[in-house]
């Protein structure tokens, strides 16, 4: 019987790879894995911010410029050679926004920190931010330009401090600054201060991220689903063409499930060398015991379905709902709390969340041997109201 079930799960395999549609469903995974990595390569920032320095003897608004300019995220910021430049990349929306550091950083950063503003070049304001619309986008883009101003004038602070206290009146003020200088520099931390694990596993960098890749996952995840529910389909075409008619009933559910299953393999293999080059592969092992628990689960869930709707008109327009739902309350773009009987149900969900959780990864299991169950229990109900008829 098991080398009948693995010959006939071949020839399903088989006979589904010649079918042009089909071919085109399977093309998605690649195509999508390298459309995210190419946009992931090429200038695909949220934001560009414009910024130019005064010219100056003092060397911090350059060395502003360049930190600025170093970070990579989805904020993108370039030097101008000029204040012309730069507003001029505004009003062409070359440039979401602009910044304009004065001449003489340091001392102006030291004239901020013992709070005398009126002395202050851009009306009472240290620097100038140039735009045609403040959005939510800009303000939080601010966030990131204090992180890189704030440390220089943290120091400022730090001395003007120093300076302001009776213990130091009979030290230099060169003396007080050059030590709390030597201070910061001991205490400078280069790297990211955070990082993250997940239940006590190994921490990763949040540096070198791409935001564009990180949904990938998630939509190959669903892309197994639409393999699994396009198999689906054709399966109810087979079943309406009489494929499956010479089949012992009792076996015929088993041919149907390995019908659906050839399809969620082709894609769950598309999808497994999807993660293997987009560069968002963890462990191997993990990832090959998720993607075939997710071949199975996405079978079950396929299969009991097909079970329930027996019109493939229906089936096929209630495909994209289930897709849609599956990517609003799986963690594919974002995770949100709420509807967990609903979430329970999708496959998808489990997936994502076992990849860093082993009791996710337990529920899952259950959850495939679950779904598969159902639909067999499903598949045997014609068979008993027959026999009471």
């Amino acid at each position: 019987m098991g080398k009948k079930l693995i010959t006939w799960y071949l020839l399903l395999s088989k006979r589904l790879l010649k079918k042009p549609s089909f071919w085109a469903v399977l093309l998605l995974a690649p195509l999508m894995t390298a459309g995210m990595m190419l946009a992931a390569r090429g200038d695909s920032h949220v934001l560009r911010i414009a910024i130019y320095a005064q010219p100056s003897d003092d060397a911090l608004g350059g060395q502003i410029v360049d930190d600025l300019t170093s970070l990579d995220g989805i904020v993108h910021y370039f030097s101008c050679e000029s204040e012309q430049e730069l507003r001029r990349a505004v009003s062409l929306s070359q440039a979401d926004a602009g910044y304009l550091l004065p001449a003489d950083m340091t001392e102006l950063l030291r004239q901020y920190a013992a709070k005398e503003k009126s002395s202050l070049p851009y009306n009472g304001h240290l620097i100038r931010v140039v735009t045609n619309e403040d959005t939510v986008q800009l303000q939080l883009a601010r966030e990131q330009f204090y992180s890189v101003l704030y440390p220089h004038l943290s120091r400022m602070i730090a001395e003007q401090f120093t300076l302001e206290q009776e213990e130091f009146s009979d030290m230099e003020e060169a003396t007080v600054r050059a030590d709390i200088d030597g201070l910061y520099g001991q205490l400078h931390v280069e790297e990211s201060i955070f990082e993250f694990s997940y239940d006590g596993n190994e921490a990763a960098s949040l540096d070198g991220a791409s935001y564009l890749v990180s949904p990938l996952r998630g939509l190959l995840s669903l892309f197994v689903l639409l393999t699994g529910l396009a198999s689906s389909l054709y399966l109810l075409k087979d079943k309406k063409a009489g494929m499956f008619n010479w089949v012992r009933y009792g076996y015929r559910p088993v041919y149907e499930w390995l019908c659906i299953l050839a399809g969620t393999s082709a894609g769950g293999a598309a999808a497994f060398l999807g993660l293997l080059f987009s560069g968002t592969f963890t462990k191997w092992h993990i990832e090959l015991l998720l993607m075939v628990m997710l071949v199975l689960a996405v079978t079950g869930f396929s299969s009991i379905l097909s079970r329930l709707i027996q019109n493939m008109a229906v089936l096929g327009t209630c495909i994209p709902l289930v897709i849609l739902i599956c990517a609003v309350l799986s963690p594919v773009f974002a995770s949100f709390r709420g509807m967990m009987p609903l979430k329970h149900l999708l496959p998808t969900w489990f997936y994502l969340n076992g990849l860093h959780s082993a009791a996710f990864r337990w529920r899952f299991l259950l959850y495939l041997l679950a779904a598969n169950l159902v639909y067999f229990i499903l598949s045997r109900l014609p068979r008993l109201s027959e026999t009471r008829r």
